[in-house]
């Protein structure tokens, strides 16, 4: 048996020496990668825990536990392929917290006005609101300071300009349709019907086999409340993280087994 576990945080470069990056610990992964490990035992299985460079790691000895650090989404998103393609991969259980945007430039105030006053001058008429977009779209991306080398921490009022990263979790039943996939959907503030409608959408839309669906609110202080979604649309309540990963366990691994039979 071959498993994928994502967890922690990724992170994605301004310049060689800052990230942006979340608070996700990969605790909730790593007791994951922990009780897959002693269900498992004896039997031959694979473990590819795939986690954020700072993030906790499963506390087990196993030799089946293949720890691979990952630090951007296109690292993740490389190695998720790879993985998937390569080897017959039974269940994802993505809790990973990836990165919504990276950077995609970095600028400054003087370089944006300097790059729309000479867009600017050499239009003939008033710009319309595409034009707008278009010279700001300019005006961003000219002569932007790279991000390669360190950023001059002398600079007053740096400007990132931000771009959507891929969604990883879409491509996972699209590379191997076989394979069963546990989702993740973490809101802030929303009543248990918004979260749970959400959730449910994420479950059909990346054709997940399970939704877990948390709130920031519930989970401060050690605690960890949330709802274990399937297919049907049904949910159980969860109360703490040992109790997440061990539902979660129990219903990949039935899963699974039904489709054995």
């Amino acid at each position: 048996m071959n498993l994928i576990i994502t967890a922690g945080g990724t992170r994605e470069r301004i310049d060689a020496v800052r990230t942006i990056t979340n608070d996700a610990t990969g605790k909730l992964g790593s007791l994951l990668g922990e009780e897959f490990s002693r269900r498992l035992s004896g039997q031959e299985h694979t473990i590819y825990y795939m986690c954020g460079v700072n993030s906790i790691a499963p506390c087990v000895e196993d030799s089946s536990i293949c720890i691979i650090r990952i630090e951007g989404t296109q690292q993740l998103q490389n190695e998720m392929s790879r993985l998937l393609t390569m080897q017959h991969i039974d269940a994802v259980i993505h809790s990973m917290a990836v990165s919504d945007y990276k950077v995609s430039y970095v600028t400054t105030p003087e370089l944006i006005a300097k790059n729309m006053a000479e867009t600017f001058n050499n239009l003939q008429t008033s710009p319309s609101i595409e034009q707008w977009r278009n010279i700001i779209q300019v005006a961003l991306t000219q002569q932007s300071i790279t991000g390669e080398q360190k950023i001059s921490s002398e600079l007053a009022s740096p400007v990132l300009v931000l771009e959507k990263t891929p969604k990883i979790i879409e491509m996972i039943k699209k590379t191997s349709p076989q394979t069963v996939l546990v989702g993740f959907k973490l809101l802030s503030g929303v009543s248990k019907e918004v979260l749970i409608q959400t959730a449910y959408g994420l479950l059909e839309r990346d054709q997940c086999d399970f939704v877990l669906a948390n709130d920031t609110d519930s989970i401060k202080n050690g605690n960890h409340e949330g709802y274990l979604i399937d297919s049907n649309e049904q949910y159980i309540q969860l109360s703490g993280k040992e109790q997440i990963a061990k539902e979660i366990v129990d219903n990949v691994l039935k899963k699974l087994l039904e489709g054995v039979k």
